[in-house]
């Protein structure tokens, strides 16, 4: 009986580190679709007896396709006419481009490069992790609308099975999922709340200030604020030198200390607070678990880092209470 168990345990530890190997390249999308199921199945519970699981879920993932796409659809509308408008105003000498380049070569000017240059070189790594060339692409995003449709129509199913497979008391079953519940909600939910709020506060720097297209701006800077390291950067930064460079110098410091002082500020105030207080974690182990993820799993991994550190504190306790 030994020796069979031991067969068994050592079969069952090859073919996990073999399915691990498969899944892994595509880690980026299978999570992506186990965050979107997540956030989609109470709608999903509500939605299936009405018109059935099936059609719920199609429904479901069409307005999570167009909620996704439709903002850069329109990023690379206001994207062409900015341009046009910009070149436009550089040839009627309204933009002093020589002005410009003496900001750019100034010492601020040069921390600012910098510091935008630095940004951008982690978003195009971090959409060269998720991308990973068009066809790699191609079969993640189908790898992931399949995963995504079949939690959100068998993901009951898929917790029983965990419950019948997994070795551990039912009252051991219920603290685990719990907390892994709890743990997934409150990360989702902070990133999402700082995101918001730094789109938020974005927003209304530039309405203040008399910008165009205030409300594309601010729901970029959602999608923005999901980013690390960046955040609303993107948008505000630009917007200050647009406004050094158009004889507002005012205007423009004035948005930069905002930016710099205000909405950075927002994202290294709530993140710990928010995430830390709702995932019962310490906000020293969230900030690690954001980055220490972000090393490892990529993009996802702001997510996924605090929540592997979580549920470990989590099966500690457990470990200790009941085995201990």
């Amino acid at each position: 009986m030994d020796g069979e168990k031991a067969f068994a345990l050592a079969l069952l530890a090859v073919a996990l580190y073999a399915s691990l190997l498969v899944v892994w390249p595509f880690f980026t999308y299978v999570a992506l679709a186990v965050f979107l199921a997540y956030a989609l199945f109470p709608l999903q519970r509500r939605l299936a007896p009405r018109i059935g699981p099936r059609k719920a879920a199609v429904v479901l993932m069409a307005g999570a396709t167009v909620l996704f796409v439709l903002p850069f659809v329109l990023m690379a509308q206001v994207v062409v006419q900015q341009a046009v408008e910009v070149a436009e105003r550089v040839q009627s000498g309204e933009i002093d481009v020589g002005l410009l380049e003496e900001f750019l070569a100034s010492d601020l000017g040069q921390d600012i490069v910098s510091a935008v240059q630095s940004g951008a070189g982690r978003v195009f790594e971090q959409s060269v992790g998720v991308v990973g060339g068009a066809s790699t692409a191609a079969v993640g995003v189908t790898i992931l609308g399949f995963l995504l449709y079949y939690l959100l129509v068998g993901g009951e199913e898929v917790v029983a099975w965990f419950r019948e497979v997994t070795p551990l008391p039912r009252d051991v079953q219920e603290t685990l999922l719990a907390d892994l519940d709890r743990l997934t909600y409150a990360v989702l939910i902070t990133q999402g709340v700082i995101a918001l709020v730094q789109a938020i506060l974005t927003g209304l720097g530039l309405l203040v200030l008399g910008f165009s297209n205030v409300l594309f701006w601010t729901v970029f800077a959602v999608v923005l604020g999901l980013l690390p390291f960046v955040g609303s950067m993107f948008i505000w930064i630009p917007a200050a030198l647009l406004l050094l460079v158009t004889g507002r110098p005012l205007g423009g410091a004035a948005l930069l200390v905002y930016g710099f002082g205000v909405i950075n500020l927002t994202d290294n105030y709530l993140r710990p607070v928010l995430g830390g207080r709702s995932a019962d974690l310490n906000p020293a182990i969230l900030v690690i678990g954001i980055f220490g993820g972000l090393v490892v799993f990529g993009f996802t991994g702001i997510f996924v880092g605090p929540i592997v550190l979580g549920f470990t504190k989590t099966i500690v306790a457990v470990v200790a209470d009941e085995y201990v």
